[in-house]
């Protein structure tokens, strides 16, 4: 189990470091304007909704003596982390529009990569084990390695550029030291699942459109992906906002993102074991409910820390934040095999990678979309782009940045908890807790 979470900090990093600093990279060290660099960080994404069910349904249909996923993990972790190190490591190019062209391309090499491996990944849970109780185990363990990923790349990536001197070195020393990790991490799971998953399955035998629409009519499925849907765009506007938030409203620099990170991670890991015990006595479902009605609450109360705002009171509401933060990211990981495990059984057809590749398409979409949004409101609350030193900014740009980190993404997780309620209804219909 813990081998095979391992890949999860790979992960864990790469849908991190991105979030938190590819938008404040291009805007305040490429020179490259909010509008053009919140395009920069959806397309990617869009692109990714289009591969990830593809990649999944070939995953399914795939015969090999490594296995129907192992050999898309291989191939998408070495690739994924070289394009991460060309991602933030951008030549000499004398105009905007051509920085500009050149991390689009470069991000969206370096998603479709992530995406070879990570929809196989996240698919071979429901094919390890067929018990809801090992499934919520190994789940812990996956995103318990994502936490630590998650603290490596939003506290690690931000400390390294520093330390490396800032501007594009540092950015690019980042890039390289982070790629290594990452392509480490996601190989450790390809070897450690050799002997696992069921390759005695019957092949799915149907076209992509007509999967997607068995899909959309899972409700069970739909309605847990929007939830997740909704809840990582609030999490998207969050990591987005972040370095604008440690910078312009508290007037420090990269170490303070990473100590704010230290703060809502360490706490999130710590509080894992936590919810697993808490899922065991009320069901997934209600501990589910529980950590995102909390984490609407203390990302909202973060508004009310501004730069006046001691640092311990700051740190403690992130601590707060974390807790919730634990639960929100294991429980619809947890939730996902039972679902997709319950729809093998019910239909007959193993589609569990053709619906990964929805989920994590979806997945991408809602952290795309808080990055999307987030320049967006920079750009129309006037925020000036800058070339490696930080400019003094308009009022009207200081409150969309405090508006971007603390209360639209506590608005979008409290649209989600009606979803998640619909969830709980249909969850329980098909037998789940």
């Amino acid at each position: 189990m813990a081998a095979f979470g391992v890949g999860s900090l790979g992960t864990g990093v790469f849908s991190t470091v991105p979030s938190v600093l590819l938008l404040y990279f291009m805007t305040s060290v490429l020179g490259i304007s909010p509008a053009l660099a919140a395009i920069t960080v959806f397309l990617p994404k869009f692109w990714d909704v289009l591969i990830d069910p593809m990649i999944g349904m070939m995953s399914d249909r795939t015969q090999s003596r490594w296995g129907r996923r192992r050999p898309y993990m291989l191939v998408g972790g070495i690739t994924m982390s070289l394009f991460f190190v060309m991602l933030f490591s951008v030549p000499a190019l004398q105009t905007t529009l051509e920085r500009f062209i050149y991390v689009t391309v470069a991000y969206m090499a370096c998603a479709t990569a992530y995406a070879v491996f990570s929809v196989p990944y996240i698919a071979m849970p429901a094919e390890i084990s067929r018990s809801p109780e090992e499934r919520t185990t190994l789940m812990s363990f996956r995103m318990g390695f994502a936490m630590v990923g998650i603290l490596l790349g939003g506290a690690g990536a931000p400390f390294l550029v520093d330390l490396a001197g800032g501007g594009r070195e540092g950015y690019a020393v980042m890039a390289l030291t982070i790629g290594i990790v990452c392509g480490i991490a996601m190989l450790v799971p390809v070897f450690a699942t050799r002997k696992l998953g069921s390759g005695a399955l019957v092949l799915a035998e149907f076209k992509l459109g007509e999967g997607i629409r068995q899909a959309a009519a899972c409700k069970p499925f739909l309605l847990l992906l929007v939830t997740y849907l909704l809840q990582l765009a609030g999490l998207g506007c969050f990591s987005g906002a972040l370095p604008y938030y440690a910078v312009h409203i508290r007037g420090g620099s990269g170490m303070t993102v990473t100590l704010l990170f230290v703060a809502l991670n360490v706490s999130a890991i710590v509080t894992m074991p936590m919810w697993v015990r808490i899922s065991r006595s009320t069901g997934k479902v209600r501990a589910y409910l529980a950590s995102s009605v909390l984490l609407v609450f203390a990302t909202a109360g973060l508004w009310f820390c501004d730069g006046e705002t001691p640092d311990m009171l700051l740190y403690a509401q992130v601590c707060l934040m974390g807790l919730a933060f634990s639960g929100q990211q294991l429980f619809p990981f947890a939730l996902l095999p039972d679902v997709l495990d319950a729809d093998a059984r019910t239909t007959g057809m193993p589609r569990q990678g053709m619906f990964t590749g929805l989920w994590t398409a979806g997945e991408k979409v809602g952290l795309a979309l808080g990055g999307l949004v987030t320049g967006v409101v920079l750009s129309w609350t006037g925020f000036i782009a800058s070339t490696g030193t930080a400019v003094a900014q308009p009022e009207s740009a200081l409150i969309g940045v405090r508006f971007t980190f603390t209360v639209l993404p506590a608005l979008l997780v409290a649209a989600s908890l009606l979803l998640l309620v619909q969830f709980r209804k249909a969850h329980a219909a098909g037998g789940g807790k």
